[in-house]
């Protein structure tokens, strides 16, 4: 079977970059996974910009340019990221119809107006929708009868995209690739003294990594010998910046930046526990699991 995942912001860069997070490691995860049954896969994605680069595969990759969503008006983050899928659906339309492709899997509700327009010149084209957050927009739904199945990563996730469309959607979760997050064979020759705490995810708001802040500040005054480190990047950077310094924590919060899969496994392997303050809905914390795995204990918000 020859299919085609769509998703512009896979290979925008590495993961941990902030327009990158879980639904594109899904991407890589799954697509690698069809291609080892012995599916023909491509992945249509972002070519990344001078600078950046995208997590090596062995799928095949059809790279287009894309438009930054900082470059779009801004009316709105879901108007910027409306416009900056179908200006990719434009890109690489021609080659994605000479795909001749028997299942597309798409990532968001902005993809449903693309979709729509792929199955007027392939009527057989199979499109799978895969819910791992909403994203809706107004007039969604006029579009969504060119999707022909759905799944959801949590039924949470499942109950939104039903109120939404008024179809349930299959609950998968996503997978982890446990093969790679697995303990350390050997535990550390010399273990380091009090409790080290690991985060990692895209530093944005919703993600609730400012709370860390004050919860690490109490824990020292307290007389408790606590660390963190934080992998990632994102927008919030600079406020967490000035609000470890203000608790003067440079010592003890530790901002990691963006890291390879092989750097982020070495750090949750060095950890004691693994700690995930997400305020907003989270459809599915990939990396929760993909620390679990390592063999972390999980501290998580209500909104995992």
């Amino acid at each position: 079977m020859k299919i085609g995942f769509f998703l512009p912001n896979a290979t925008f860069d590495l993961p941990g970059a902030p327009e990158v997070g879980g639904i594109e490691t899904f991407a890589f995860t799954v697509g690698e996974a069809l291609q080892q049954l012995g599916h023909d896969v491509v992945l249509f994605g972002g070519e990344p910009k001078a600078g950046r680069q995208h997590r090596e595969t062995s799928l095949r990759l059809r790279l287009f340019p894309y438009v930054e969503t900082k470059s779009i008006p801004d009316i709105g983050t879901r108007f910027q990221r409306l416009v900056q899928r179908l200006h990719f659906g434009y890109r690489c339309w021609t080659p994605w119809l000479e795909e001749q492709l028997d299942v597309a899997m798409i990532f968001k509700p902005f993809d449903w107006p693309v979709a729509a327009r792929w199955k007027k010149q392939q009527p057989g084209l199979r499109v799978i929708m895969s819910y791992q957050g909403t994203d809706f927009f107004a007039g969604d739904r006029w579009f969504y009868g060119a999707v022909d199945a759905a799944f959801a990563t949590s039924a949470e996730t499942a109950d939104l995209a039903e109120a939404r469309v008024g179809q349930r959607p299959v609950v998968i979760p996503s997978p982890v690739d446990t093969a790679f997050f697995q303990p350390a064979e050997e535990a550390p020759s010399s273990p380091a003294t009090g409790l080290r705490l690991i985060a990692s995810g895209r530093l944005v708001g919703w993600k609730g990594f400012d709370r860390l802040v004050p919860a690490l500040a109490a824990a020292r005054q307290a007389g408790q010998d606590v660390t963190l480190r934080l992998a990632g990047e994102g927008p919030e950077r600079g406020k967490l910046e000035n609000l470890i310094r203000e608790h003067g924590l440079e010592g003890n919060f530790k901002l990691l930046g963006q890291l390879d899969r092989e750097a982020l496994r070495q750090e949750l392997r060095e950890a004691d526990a693994y700690v995930a303050p997400s305020i907003g809905q989270e459809a599915f914390s990939l990396a929760s699991l993909e620390a679990a795995s390592t063999g972390l204990p999980l501290i998580l918000s209500s909104r995992i």
